[in-house]
């Protein structure tokens, strides 16, 4: 006797969302960060990390890699600390700026459903083009503006810029401060 099974039946009704931390590793080209800038968006990073791990929220660590020229080897940067991977985190290696320009980013949320929240730095490059990316892709997102930070553009300092970058990524997915997305985790965990 035969029978097809469809497991997709079995899968549960409430997709677990993914945390998805960019950017937060030194500069591919081996030159320091100013830590200081970022320290707010690090310091709410940390917060929605720690909360995450307590909530079982399965992380994902995004990192730009250099890319390899005929002489030279792939340039992995070092993490920034207490940023590093635990042995259960998903670390994806990307040489363009959205996340789904690695096969196995964009495998892991068509699985998920695309249910994640994004944060981290340079949002003005890897979350905005990952916010758009999803947005094709029919997935739902939500970016937290106050844990992730821009670089200055030119003469707009980069405040000004992270309020423009947080502005048009609305247009494609959620956008909340990290207290908030913490906060329904919390409720979210209570009601299971």
């Amino acid at each position: 006797m035969t029978s097809v099974i469809d497991f997709l039946q079995f899968k549960s009704e409430i997709v677990t969302p993914t945390l998805v931390l960019v950017g937060l590793h030194q500069n591919p080209d081996g030159s320091a960060i100013d830590l200081q800038a970022y320290s707010r968006a690090l310091s709410n990073c940390r917060m929605i990390l720690d909360r995450a791990k307590a909530c079982d929220i399965p992380v994902a660590h995004v990192r730009s890699i250099a890319p390899k020229n005929e002489r030279d080897r792939l340039r992995y940067p070092h993490w920034i600390s207490g940023f590093e991977p635990m042995r259960n985190d998903m670390v994806f290696d990307v040489l363009q700026p959205s996340c789904y320009s690695n096969t196995e980013f964009s495998r892991a949320m068509e699985y998920s459903e695309g249910n994640f929240a994004i944060a981290g730095l340079f949002g003005e490059t890897a979350c905005l083009s990952t916010a758009v990316d999803a947005h094709h892709r029919h997935h739902k997102f939500i970016y937290l503006s106050d844990a992730s930070g821009c670089r200055s553009n030119g003469p707009v300092p980069a405040r000004m810029f992270h309020q423009a970058v947080s502005q048009v990524v609305s247009m494609y997915g959620a956008v909340q401060e990290s207290a908030d997305w913490s906060q329904s985790l919390m409720l979210k965990r209570r009601g299971r």
